[in-house]
């Protein structure tokens, strides 16, 4: 697999760690009692399920927009992308967030409130947003080191090129 394949099938990543979310969600709704301390440990789980009415169509726009611009790039230039793709998540998040409750409330209550939502929605989106890119970034090591990820060789130069020829001639 080539690194750029797997850029594209990494944007997967939050899509596939939402599934396992909401099964783990579904199976722990069923039992009729949990604990006070299982409660608070699945409180992430929860809001990152949950949370898909946030986070869904920013990134579904964010993903297919990383997945067009990343034909034919370098991998530096995907490496840098993905590590600022959570801070690009951030912004689309907000901004989706303004065009929902803008007509719920006043312009000024909005502004008001838009302080705590922008912190409760820049931590949520930072903390998962780099668990995913951290577990892509893991996994392309992984993948990597076992040679299923092969990164493309710079081909040495052919020393009977033309070019090569020409300036032995003109010597």
């Amino acid at each position: 697999m080539k690194p750029r394949t797997f850029f594209g099938l990494a944007l997967l990543v939050p899509y596939i760690l939402w599934g396992i979310c909401a099964v783990l969600v579904a199976i722990l709704s069923a039992s009729q009692e949990t604990s006070a301390t299982l409660n608070i440990l699945l409180m992430p789980i929860i809001y990152y399920t949950f949370g898909v009415y946030l986070w869904g169509i920013p990134y579904t726009i964010l993903s297919v927009g990383l997945w067009l611009w990343s034909r034919n790039r370098s991998i530096s230039a995907l490496y840098k992308l993905a590590t600022r793709a959570p801070l690009l998540l951030f912004v689309l998040v907000l901004i989706e967030t303004v065009f929902v409750f803008s007509p719920m409330e006043s312009s000024t209550e909005l502004i008001k409130n838009m302080i705590g939502i922008s912190i409760l929605l820049g931590v949520f989106s930072l903390v998962f947003g780099y668990l995913c890119v951290g577990i892509a970034l893991g996994a392309y090591k992984l993948l990597r080191s076992k040679n299923f990820i092969i990164e493309a060789e710079t081909p040495a130069p052919i020393e009977n090129s033309a070019a090569a020829i020409n300036a032995q001639t003109l010597r």
